[in-house]
C-alpha cells in the first residue's frame, strides 16, 4: 500500500457590481420615473438655433453596504484561525467583498455545536452564512436551488460522491462544500518491521489487521497494536455491510439486529479482548495530551490509528515513519471509507441572505478554494479540477488520498437521514458495555433486540417531523 498523504480537498461567475460602480457610491440612485438620460431641452421660436443639452448618463449606484456574520471553526478541515482570516482579507477584495462585509466569529468545536443547535432551534440569534455540520441542522438551512440556478452556479465541478452525500437534502440543496477528507488506516512502518509482517495492501482484512495488531502489540513498553473505536457506527460496522435501519430509512428489525451488525459487534469484542488494544484504564493512563490515538500513534505506541490526511503534517512532525491503507474490509463487501466534506450554508433565519450567499459562493468556489489550498497545505478542495495543482500533487501519499476518495463513503448512507445519529446513539451503550468487559459476546445480539422498539420510534417520529412518508 502507498504511504500517506496531507491534505484535505470553470472558476465561479462572482455576480455584482462593476468598479465604476463602487466609485458612484455618492449618486443618488434614480426613481422609478426618472431615466438615466434627460430629454433634448426645446428651443423657443425666437431664439437662435442653440445645442441640445444633454446632461451625462448618470453612473450605476454601488449597492449599500451589508454586515453578515460568519461562524466558523478553526481546524485541520478548512484551516488555523490565521488561514481563514487571510481568506477572508482576499475575498473582501472581490467586487462582492465591497458591499457583502463579512465578519468572522470563531467558536471551539463544543461551544460551536452547541450554540447552533440553539440558535437553529429557536430560530433567533443565528448566524447569517455558517457550516451545517450535522444533519440535525439540514431542515433549518435555506434551500440554495433557486440562487444558484439565477446566479448559473456549476455544481458539477464538486465531487459527486461528497456533494451529493453532504449538501442535499432530499430535494434540496441545503449547502455548497469547502473542503474534503477521509479517515485512513496510518500504520507504524518501524513496529510493523520488528514483528516481520507484510505491510498492507488494498484489499487488507479486519482479520488481518486484528492479527497483526496482536503480533505488534508489546504490553511491556506500553505499545499496542490498535485502539478501539471512539465510539460505535464508525467505519467497522459499514465495512461488515451493516445498518442500523433499512436503505429506505424506515425499518430497524433485521437491520440494527441483523446479522451483519451482530458480526460487526462480535468482532468489536474480540478486538476488546485480543490484548492488542489499551483497556479503557490503560487508555486514561499511557495518553498524555488528551488527544487520544493521535496522541499514541505519535509516540509510537500505536501500530495502527484511524487518522486523517488533516493530520499528516502533525505525525511527520512527530518523527514517526509510517504507511497508509484504507480502511479494513471484509470479504465480500465494499471498501467503505469514513469520508466527510464540510459545506456552509445559510440559516433560514439569516436576516442577511443576499450578503451570505455572495460569500459563500466565493468561499465554496474555486477562488476561495484555490486560496485555501495553496496556503493550507493540510486542505483540499472538494473541486477535483484542482487537485492538479494541490501544493502536494506528486507526493504519492496524496495520490494514494485522491484514490481513498473513489471509495464508496459512510455518508452516501448515513448523510440521508438527520436521525441517524439519534437512533445509532441508542447503541452506544451496547459498545461501552462491551469494551468494559460487562457484556459477554454471546449475549450481543439480544441486547440489540432490546433497543429495536425504542429506535424504531425514533425513525418514526423523526420521518413524520420531516413530512416524510
Amino acid at each position: 500500500m502507498t504511504q500517506k498523504q496531507l491534505s484535505r480537498r470553470d472558476f465561479l461567475r462572482l455576480t455584482g457590481v462593476t468598479a465604476a460602480g463602487f466609485a458612484a457610491a455618492a449618486c443618488a440612485t434614480p426613481t422609478a420615473t426618472q431615466s438615466p438620460t434627460s430629454a433634448p431641452v426645446p428651443v423657443p421660436a425666437t431664439s437662435a438655433p442653440a445645442a441640445t443639452a444633454i446632461p451625462p448618463t448618470a453612473a450605476p449606484t454601488a449597492r449599500p453596504v451589508v454586515n453578515a456574520d460568519w461562524w466558523t471553526v478553526a481546524g485541520a478541515d478548512v484551516g488555523n484561525k490565521a488561514d481563514q482570516e487571510a481568506m477572508l482579507d482576499e475575498y473582501l477584495k472581490s467586487p462582492s467583498g465591497a458591499w457583502a462585509k463579512i465578519k468572522a466569529t470563531f467558536l471551539p468545536d463544543d461551544g460551536f455545536s452547541e450554540k447552533m443547535t440553539t440558535v437553529l432551534g429557536t430560530g433567533s440569534g443565528a448566524p447569517d452564512v455558517t457550516t451545517f455540520w450535522t444533519a440535525d441542522w439540514f431542515p433549518a438551512a435555506v434551500d440554495l436551488r433557486e440562487r444558484i440556478a439565477k446566479d448559473k452556479v456549476d455544481i458539477n465541478m464538486y465531487s459527486k460522491v461528497h456533494f451529493d452525500s453532504r449538501c442535499r437534502f432530499g430535494e434540496q440543496i441545503i449547502g455548497l462544500p469547502i473542503g474534503v477528507g477521509a479517515t485512513m488506516n496510518f500504520y507504524n512502518k518501524t513496529l510493523f518491521e520488528k514483528a516481520g509482517l507484510k505491510e498492507p495492501q488494498w484489499g487488507y482484512t479486519l482479520q488481518q489487521y486484528l492479527q497483526d495488531a496482536v503480533k505488534m502489540t508489546d504490553k511491556s513498553k506500553k505499545i499496542f497494536g490498535a485502539a478501539m473505536p471512539t465510539r460505535v457506527w464508525r467505519g467497522e460496522f459499514f465495512a461488515f455491510g451493516a445498518r442500523p435501519f433499512s436503505d429506505d430509512g424506515k425499518k430497524v428489525d433485521g437491520f440494527m439486529n441483523g446479522p451483519k451488525t451482530v458480526k460487526a459487534f462480535e468482532f468489536i469484542s474480540d478486538l476488546a479482548r485480543s490484548g492488542s488494544v489499551p483497556t479503557a484504564a490503560e487508555f486514561e493512563v499511557i495518553k498524555t495530551e488528551g488527544t487520544g490515538p493521535l496522541d499514541l500513534f505519535n509516540t509510537g505506541r500505536l501500530g495502527f490509528a484511524g487518522l486523517n490526511n488533516g493530520q499528516f503534517l502533525l505525525v511527520d512532525k512527530a518523527g514517526v515513519k509510517f504507511g497508509l491503507g484504507h480502511n479494513p474490509k471484509v470479504d465480500g463487501e465494499d471498501i467503505i471509507t469514513n469520508g466527510w466534506t464540510l459545506q456552509i450554508g445559510i440559516p433560514k433565519a439569516s436576516k442577511n441572505q443576499d450578503a451570505a450567499w455572495e460569500y459563500l459562493k466565493w468561499f465554496t468556489g474555486a477562488p476561495g478554494q484555490s486560496f485555501l489550498m495553496k496556503r493550507n497545505n493540510g486542505f483540499t478542495p472538494t473541486i477535483p479540477s484542482l487537485w492538479k495543482d494541490h501544493p502536494a500533487a506528486n507526493d504519492e501519499r496524496v495520490k494514494f488520498f485522491f484514490e481513498i476518495l473513489k471509495t464508496k463513503q459512510i455518508w452516501e448512507f448515513s448523510g440521508q437521514f438527520p436521525y441517524f445519529a439519534k437512533v445509532t446513539r441508542l447503541n452506544q451503550d451496547l459498545f461501552d458495555g462491551i469494551y468494559l468487559n460487562k457484556i459477554k459476546r454471546a449475549d450481543i445480539k439480544s441486547e440489540l433486540d432490546k433497543v429495536v422498539p425504542a429506535a424504531q420510534k425514533i425513525v418514526d417520529e423523526e420521518r413524520a417531523k420531516l413530512g416524510l412518508k
